[in-house]
């Protein structure tokens, strides 16, 4: 009999689903959903909605935005409360990031939800470990540290997020995997005919990126960012153009057009810039990404070989990394390629949902 599992989204992965289902966008975010065996697993999904006037959410809203405030990430109660049913029903349930994952933390700690529960973390160690130095961030730690120890498989998507998990939140390593992220290759592609444009390209919005560094260490070359964050305007010369809001289609044409693609970030201890960084190998472009503390598996993101590696916020490095690639369009190209082999042999929804379906399985079974 197929296990009936049940995927718990923040939002607008239906959105997402329907997307990929057109040929119009990819399956990243979706965490191998629509690839799981069928005849193994019956998966379905459930997710949040900000625009919904359910009365559960505009009752949950004030307590969800005050730990928000307080913690730096979600929780989002009113998913759980809203899809209750569903949940409890389930014979696994597969949290996807750790605003939908402490709620139901928090209700299996009370004994109020029994269904096994894989818990994939994205960022909660680095956050609290932020906050230890008050006294609300160590009893956030202390409390969210026990209802985790409630959570069958805790799963973090690069080898350097493990040991956070398991120091600050103080879980058995036994209950911490690594799943290694992986894209949708059947989407990101490389271009049909090899036509680049003139710029250099840098994607994302999360709080570890580092455009200071990144704009500091530019010359005259022009540089395309697409991101929602607030760049500061002494920054921002003739060159950089800036942008926010495009279409995975137009993403991925965006991706293709560059000359490389450069993913700058702060040493964070999570893998960031892991989606766009790989988005871009699929896309046959060579990336140039800080050696952060939570760089994945460093044995295959190699310096000069799949990718080009850099220092945390040194820009002499940086400036020295995009002159060298500029000026060796032929090696850009060659590393290019080899980025995209290891996208299509490693870091793809395919693996990725087959591993997970591996978990989902076992768990299942007891």
């Amino acid at each position: 009999m197929a296990v009936n599992c049940l995927f718990l989204f923040r939002r607008d992965r239906a959105q997402q689903l329907q997307k990929w289902t057109q040929g119009e966008g990819p399956i990243d975010f979706l965490y191998g959903f629509p690839l799981l065996e069928n005849d193994k697993i019956a998966s379905d999904f459930a997710e949040g909605d900000d625009r919904s006037n359910d009365w559960r959410r505009r009752l949950c809203y004030p307590f969800e935005s005050i730990i928000s405030r307080i913690v730096g990430i979600g929780f989002s109660i009113h998913i759980a409360i809203i899809h209750w049913r569903k949940i409890v029903e389930s014979d696994v349930v597969v949290s996807t990031v750790d605003t939908c994952g402490l709620p139901l933390a928090l209700l299996k700690w009370m004994h109020l939800i029994k269904t096994p529960v894989i818990y994939i973390s994205q960022g909660l160690a680095h956050r609290l470990h932020a906050r230890r130095g008050s006294l609300i961030g160590r009893v956030t730690k202390y409390i969210y540290s026990r209802f985790l120890q409630s959570i069958e498989r805790v799963i973090v998507l690069g080898e350097g997020a493990a040991f956070p998990v398991i120091e600050e939140l103080d879980i058995n390593s036994d209950d911490v995997f690594v799943l290694q992220f992986g894209v949708d290759d059947q989407f990101w592609t490389p271009a049909p005919v090899k036509n680049h444009d003139d710029y250099i390209l840098s994607v994302g919005t999360d709080a570890a990126r580092d455009y200071p560094t990144l704009l500091n260490a530019i010359d005259d070359q022009c540089v395309r960012i697409i991101s929602r964050q607030t760049i500061p305007e002494n920054l921002l010369t003739s060159n950089v153009q800036v942008s926010s809001e495009h279409s995975f289609l137009e993403l991925r044409n965006i991706y293709r057009g560059s000359r490389f693609v450069v993913v700058p970030l702060h040493d964070v201890d999570q893998p960031s810039g892991q989606s766009v960084a790989l988005q871009a190998m699929a896309c046959g472009r060579a990336v140039i990404i800080t050696c952060t503390q939570g760089l994945w598996e460093p044995q295959y993101m190699r310096h000069k070989e799949t990718c080009y590696l850099v220092n945390p916020g040194d820009v002499q490095n940086l400036r020295e990394t995009i002159s060298y690639l500029c000026a060796n369009p032929e090696e850009v190209e060659k590393v290019g390629a080899n980025a995209r082999r290891l996208v299509e042999s490693r870091y793809n929804v395919r693996s990725l949902a087959s591993d997970l379906q591996r978990h989902i399985i076992e768990l299942a079974a007891g």
